[in-house]
């Protein structure tokens, strides 16, 4: 077995097998161990099956497609669209991690730090499904902090006033209560009880149509929500909640924006305000997940930084006004 330091830094070692010369390159020197794994799993691999990663990134989607949503796996489908023709046809035992390096370098180039991030989580997963002891240590493009606008309390009670008395003011008002536009569109009016709403669907694009799917996006959102009781009349009073399609809802909003001279947010964005609001009343976090279906804080602590940090920045201004002013 040879191993050589390239120019690059990296150690590249050799071995013959079966006629035939195999390399596979490490960023530091291997042990004997570190060896001895990397060229049993290579040659296990080889004598094994063989496949283009295209091929083996359908495999892992197909494998999941029931148990993943309908917009994961639109995701997925789009990620494998977005790989070059030579790396989707390569060998998947045969990529390496500087293989994965210039897909990556290549594709950021003309795309945005996050979809870039995106794209490799992908094909990170996919390797680990079908080789779990790759390694990779591919540099990646920082992220880019977006400062989308943030609606405002008066921007809300402006857009709910304007959509009163129409079909878009209990989807807009659900919203507002933290409801996800899939979730909102999914609703049956039988959902309602009382003042309790079910929430426990999803509508979906799958293969070209609408669908009702019987599960939420997780298992956290598969939730009870408490409406008020002017919404509850609203709802009663229509004999329904919602007949449309999350498109719909978007247009809507953005319709109505532009309307009142309101800047641009997506509907989304009245689930961020509700995780916002919340937390300003002084809701506990435990509360705001559970009410919102939010899997873990994560998600939901980065929607309202924003407005922790402009709080601590009004408080230091006062601070600051009444010590030095």
């Amino acid at each position: 077995m040879k191993i050589e330091k390239l120019p690059s830094g990296s150690y590249r070692a050799q071995k013959m097998y079966k006629g035939k010369r195999y390399n596979i390159t490490f960023d530091h020197k291997p042990t004997e161990k570190e060896l001895t794994i990397a060229f049993a799993e290579k040659l296990q691999d080889t004598d094994g099956i063989k496949g283009s990663f295209e091929k083996y990134a359908n495999e892992y989607i197909l494998n999941r497609s029931h148990v993943i949503s309908p917009a994961t796996v639109r995701t997925y489908k789009t990620k494998i669209k977005q790989l070059s023709d030579k790396f989707k046809a390569m060998n998947l035992y045969d990529i390496t991690s500087e293989d994965v390096q210039k897909e990556i370098n290549l594709f950021s180039v003309s795309h945005e730090p996050k979809t870039t991030q995106t794209l490799h989580g992908f094909i990170a997963s996919v390797m680990y499904a079908y080789r779990p002891n790759f390694i990779l240590r591919t540099k990646l493009p920082p992220k880019i902090d977006k400062q989308n606008y943030e609606p405002t309390n008066e921007d809300i009670k402006r857009i709910l006033n304007h959509v009163k008395g129409t079909k878009y003011s209990v989807p807009f008002q659900l919203g507002v209560l933290g409801c996800r536009r899939a979730e909102i569109c999914a609703l049956d009016f039988n959902d309602l009880s009382g003042n309790e709403l079910r929430i426990h669907r999803s509508k979906v694009y799958l293969d070209g149509e609408w669908i009702v799917k019987e599960t939420p996006k997780t298992d956290e959102s598969n939730r009870t929500i408490y409406l008020p009781d002017g919404l509850v009349e609203e709802i009663n009073n229509q004999g329904y909640i919602f007949n449309g399609y999350p498109a719909a809802l978007y247009k809507a909003i953005q319709a109505t924006q532009k309307k009142l001279g309101i800047p641009h947010f997506k509907f989304h964005a009245l689930r961020s305000y509700f995780a916002s609001y919340a937390h300003s009343l002084g809701i506990p976090d435990a509360d705001i997940m559970s009410i919102g279906g939010w899997k873990t804080d994560a998600v939901m602590k980065r929607i309202y930084r924003k407005s922790i940090e402009e709080s601590k920045q009004e408080s230091m201004t006062k601070i600051s006004s009444n010590l030095l002013g």
